[in-house]
């Protein structure tokens, strides 16, 4: 994300400030109630809290490090270059972590409600743990780029760690090219997917809630979209505008376009850490008799029915849609 360098540097260094500070009012409560919940109030984790488990992990690390960059926003980059690598890279871990997470949820509920004889015995293998740990390790590797290119730069007079220099043309193509596709095509293409699927075989279903859990799976594919394809697309429009062979003045001004554009919409990508317990931590049944014991819980309860409105479905329907 390149801060803009133009006239409209005010309106969105303020803009910006204002949604972090939301987003920060929000998800460090959020994440970190999610976290206090599962270690200490949950004797048994099942493999979707697990995940959720490291999903929270990962946004509230992504969470905690903005009001950094809000200092950095209202008045300059003070903490030196070293820092600044450090925290960028920090940051891109648990997004991509962050991203990888809601991919593999979306990939235990498809197997769970498709192939929940299959499902069963690959929880009892355990191979979840190690899937978390290629998560984690595929984060940290995916990351690298961003210390490289990471750096401090002067803006209307004032150091920031926003920008990014390029060696070359190749290098720049090569981070905008793996970000968008790791950080967003894959993923989504494989939320579409298992969601696909799972909406389909739910629909098929015969028990009352079933719509809220269609629901549930409709705001978790929207909300990817709203937070991540904004920024992306200007990624996108900054490839262009490599690619494609423009005027000076065009391409100057394209490039300052996707400069604005990936700066205020890169503010979504922190947003998605702030409301992925909503979307998912406190959906979870397990965890929802979890939060009751929390004074904040109790406002996210009153958000989810009763089991005396709902009517109790067959044990295969219960399997197949645990969790949800």
């Amino acid at each position: 994300m390149e801060p803009p360098n133009n006239g409209t540097n005010t309106a969105v260094e303020i803009t910006g400030s204002i949604v972090l500070g939301l987003t920060c009012f929000v998800g460090i409560p959020g994440n970190s109630l999610v976290i206090w919940i599962i270690l200490f109030k949950m004797q048994q984790r099942s493999h979707t809290v697990t995940l959720i488990l490291n999903l929270a992990i990962a946004d509230l690390v992504v969470l905690l490090t903005l009001p950094l960059w809000i200092y950095s926003i209202v008045n300059s980059w003070v903490f030196g270059t070293t820092p600044c690598k450090f925290l960028g890279y920090l940051v891109y871990c648990n997004l991509y972590g962050s991203v990888f997470f809601i991919t593999l949820m979306s990939m235990d509920r498809f197997l769970a409600v498709i192939y929940p004889f299959a499902s069963q015995r690959w929880r009892r293998k355990g191979i979840v743990r190690k899937v978390v740990v290629i998560a984690w390790s595929l984060a940290f590797l995916f990351a690298v780029p961003v210390i490289l290119v990471k750096n401090v730069d002067i803006f209307d007079g004032r150091p920031q760690c926003l920008g990014r220099q390029y060696e070359s043309k190749a290098q720049q193509v090569t981070c905008l090219v793996l970000e968008t596709l790791v950080g967003f095509i894959i993923p989504f293409s494989v939320l579409t997917i298992c969601y696909g699927f799972v909406v389909k075989k739910v629909g098929q279903m015969t028990f009352k809630s079933k719509n809220r859990s269609e629901m549930l799976i409709a705001s978790i594919v929207i909300a990817f979209i709203i937070c991540w394809l904004p920024y992306h697309v200007f990624n996108l429009v900054e490839f262009v505008s490599m690619m494609v062979e423009l005027d000076p003045d065009a391409a100057k001004e394209l490039q300052d376009f996707s400069g604005v554009g990936s700066y205020i919409t890169g503010t979504l990508a922190f947003i998605s850490s702030s409301i992925n317990p909503l979307l998912y931590a406190f959906a979870a049944r397990n965890l929802r008799s979890g939060f009751r014991s929390s004074v904040i819980a109790k406002v996210f309860d009153q958000m989810t029915p009763s089991n005396k409105d709902e009517y109790t479905p067959a044990r295969d329907d219960t399997t197949r849609m645990e969790s949800l």
